[in-house]
């Protein structure tokens, strides 16, 4: 009976066609938890979405219900603080993890021809990411959300040309209020989820199409009968155990450190010393440096330097032309490579030093 059921639907649907497009995929050097950061990241976006419709049944985007809204959620609801807190730790997995896999494309060479396009809608869903935890950050509305959102309209309004009408649309206003927050839980909740689900999807297709690049040990091509180097059964049973062991690890966070929420924002609260979250600090201590304090150092330090740290990610594929993979064997991109992750840290711990006093 199960099977005259699959078979009638795979006439209609060409079940059979499509499930050898998605698990029969060979991979170079055969299944690895090398290769489970992109499964990763699928797997807790899914995590994010399934939370995040949990958390819109009770939250309110309006100024004057956000921070009450979010208050109940955490005091009221029952297991309303887990799933907050789930929520927060998934978006900060999200953000390392999709940092590890960057780091792994690029000291593997993966973004070479024909991977062009592929790391190219990768650093567009890595904007993505970071545009959508930090609207997630707001949504709470307490002094942190407000501080946040005011510095970051602030920086959006200096950027030249789309800058200062972006920032005024976001802004609803003369002052961050009511059309703000529900602007922001608009992109955060509909717009950006999508280009991620779309960006997503591009991206995998576009691998599919050229095919995984491999470690830089694995070499050749793989046999289409050589079926223990397919995606199934092996790599899925690899990305699944890793799935499992990130949900216990975010459990357990979420569990020991649940999400904060400060008191309800405030622009009277003047005195109040905004704290960024780990994945913003770099940026924010960046603009505390004495080179980039003053209107001009803010729009260089704040607008220049992650629009061009921006372009360099984009143009890396086009202008390394080294034909090696192997990262002794490319000592100016793994050079330069390991300048931009010294200095992501040392931005990083500088800052939290200073948060910590």
């Amino acid at each position: 009976m199960r099977e005259m059921v699959y078979n009638w639907f795979d006439r209609r649907l060409g079940l059979s066609s499509l499930s050898k497009t998605l698990l029969d995929e060979p991979i170079p050097g055969g299944p690895s938890f090398v290769y489970v950061f992109g499964s990763a990241l699928l797997f807790l976006f899914t995590i994010q979405v399934v939370t995040g419709f949990s958390l819109m049944a009770y939250y309110s985007p309006g100024a004057d219900q956000a921070w009450e809204s979010t208050r109940y959620i955490m005091e009221e609801v029952d297991y309303g603080w887990l799933i907050l807190s789930l929520h927060a730790w998934g978006g900060s997995a999200m953000i390392m993890i999709v940092i590890f896999h960057v780091l792994q494309v690029f000291t593997w060479s993966a973004y070479k021809s024909p991977r062009e396009l592929v790391w190219v809608m990768g650093i567009f869903l890595l904007v993505v990411l970071n545009f959508m935890v930090f609207s997630g950050y707001v949504l709470p509305w307490d002094q942190r959300s407000y501080f946040a959102m005011g510095i970051a309209l602030e920086l959006l309004d200096k950027a030249p040309i789309i800058g200062d009408g972006l920032a005024r649309f976001l802004k609803g206003g003369a002052t961050s209020g009511v059309l703000s927050l529900n602007r922001f839980f608009t992109v955060h909740a509909m717009l950006l989820p999508a280009l991620l689900a779309i960006g997503a999807g591009i991206h995998l297709f576009l691998m599919r199409r050229v095919g995984p690049a491999g470690s830089i040990k694995a070499s050749g091509k793989v046999s289409e009968e050589d079926t223990e180097s397919f995606f199934y059964p092996g790599q899925v049973t690899k990305d699944l155990i890793f799935a499992g062991i990130l949900l216990v690890v975010l459990i357990i966070g979420a569990s020991l450190f649940p999400a904060e929420v400060v008191e309800k924002a405030s622009a009277e609260a003047s005195d109040y010393n905004p704290r960024p979250e780990w994945y913003f600090i770099w940026l924010f201590q960046l603009l505390r440096l004495p080179f980039f304090i003053g209107e001009i150092g803010e729009f260089i330090g704040g607008i220049v330097v992650p629009a061009l740290l921006l372009g360099f990610l984009i143009s890396v594929p086009f202008i390394d032309r080294n034909p090696e993979r192997h990262p002794r064997r490319r000592l100016v991109a793994m050079s330069i490579m390991a300048l931009f992750v010294i200095g992501f840290i040392t931005l990083t711990v500088m800052g939290l030093l200073e948060v910590g006093e």
